[in-house]
C-alpha cells in the first residue's frame, strides 16, 4: 500500500508544497490519516512550506502559485460542509495554484450542492488532482468531476509506521477481549448496535470520552495569547501546538488504546484500519452511507 501511495504522490507532488485542513481536533482517526500523510511525504524530495487547519490557516502564509495539498478523509461533499467550503475558498483565492486533494470518500446528500460543485470543478478542474480512497468514490468522481485528474489511492493511514511491538498474530487473539467502537455523530446508524454482541465493552475514541490534560493545558496557555496578541500569533501558536505536541500524542494514544483489544467491532473506519495494521480481528459495522464498506472492500477485503 505504501508503494501505491508513493507512486501516486510522486506523480503529482512535483515541488515544495503547503499542507492544509489538518485535523486540529480530537478525532484520532483523522490524526492517523495525517500521520500517514507525513510519513508518505517524507519519502519525496520536496519540503512542506506551511501546515495548518481549516480554523487557523493564515492566508498571508500562502502564495498564489503554491502547490496546495488538502488532507484526505471523508469530507469531500456536504456531510461535513466547512471542509468543502474551504476548498471553494482556496480555489477562488489562489487562481494560479494547483491543488491535490489527498484520498477522500465522496458523499453528496443534496443534489443542489452536487450541481454547484460539479459546475465549479468543471471550470477549475484542470488545476485539481482528486484522489479517491474507494472505488465507489472513484467512479463517482469520474462521472461528476471529469475535468479533474481523478486517481484511486489508498487511504493515507496505510502509510503509517506502526511500532512492531504492538503488532500481534491473529492466531493468538482472544475473542473474549473485545471492544465495540461506537461513533456518536450524524454518521451513526441505529442498525449498528444490533450487529454487535450485547456483552462487548462499548467505547469511542478516548478523546471523545475525556479530553487529555495536555489538550486542556495547551488551550489554557493559548487563552492569553488569543486575547492579548494579534490573531496571527494565536494561529501560529496553535500550528505549533498541534504539529509538535498534540498530533504525536494523539497518534500514540490511538495505538495504545486499540492495542489492548484482540477483537474490535467498529463504526469508525480508522479504528478498523489501525486494528487491521495491528493484526487484530476486525468486524466492520458500517456508517449510514457505506463509507467503511467502500474503503474496506477496495483495499482490505482480499
Amino acid at each position: 500500500m505504501e508503494n501505491l501511495i508513493h507512486q501516486a504522490l510522486s506523480e503529482v507532488v512535483t515541488q515544495d508544497y503547503v499542507l492544509l485542513d489538518c485535523p486540529y481536533h480530537a478525532n484520532l482517526g483523522d490524526h492517523l490519516i495525517w500521520e500517514g500523510t507525513l510519513c508518505a511525504l517524507k519519502r519525496l524530495p520536496f519540503k512542506c512550506l506551511y501546515t495548518s487547519s481549516v480554523e487557523y490557516y493564515q492566508e498571508s502564509r500562502i502564495h498564489d502559485g503554491d502547490l496546495i495539498l488538502i488532507c484526505g478523509g471523508g469530507n469531500f461533499g456536504d456531510v461535513w460542509p466547512r471542509h468543502q467550503n474551504l476548498r471553494r475558498h482556496l480555489l477562488q483565492k489562489y487562481p494560479n495554484s494547483r491543488f491535490v486533494h489527498l484520498p477522500q470518500t465522496i458523499k453528496f446528500c443534496e443534489q443542489a450542492v452536487l450541481s454547484d460543485y460539479t459546475a465549479l470543478y468543471q471550470k477549475e478542474g484542470y488545476r485539481n488532482v482528486l484522489m479517491t480512497r474507494d472505488r465507489r468514490s472513484y467512479d463517482f468522481a469520474l462521472e461528476h468531476f471529469s475535468s479533474c485528474k481523478v486517481m484511486l489511492v489508498p487511504d493515507m493511514a496505510f502509510a503509517m509506521n506502526i511500532p512492531k511491538s504492538y503488532i500481534k498474530q491473529s492466531s493468538r487473539l482472544n475473542s473474549k477481549n473485545a471492544v465495540y467502537i461506537r461513533r456518536r455523530d450524524h454518521e451513526f446508524t441505529d442498525e449498528a448496535d444490533s450487529m454487535v454482541p450485547s456483552n462487548v465493552s462499548v467505547r469511542d475514541w478516548p478523546t471523545y470520552e475525556r479530553l487529555p490534560l495536555i489538550r486542556h493545558l495547551i488551550y489554557i496557555i493559548g487563552g492569553p495569547i488569543r486575547h492579548l496578541l494579534p490573531h496571527r500569533v494565536y494561529c501560529s501558536y496553535m500550528d505549533w501546538a498541534y504539529n509538535r505536541i498534540l498530533h504525536p500524542f494523539y497518534v500514540r494514544m490511538a495505538i495504545k488504546f486499540l492495542a489492548k483489544y484482540d477483537v474490535i467491532y467498529t463504526t469508525r473506519l480508522h479504528a478498523g484500519l489501525l486494528g487491521h495494521f495491528l493484526g487484530r480481528d476486525i468486524r466492520i459495522v458500517d456508517n449510514n452511507y457505506g463509507k467503511l464498506r467502500a474503503v474496506w472492500d477496495t483495499w482490505v477485503k482480499e
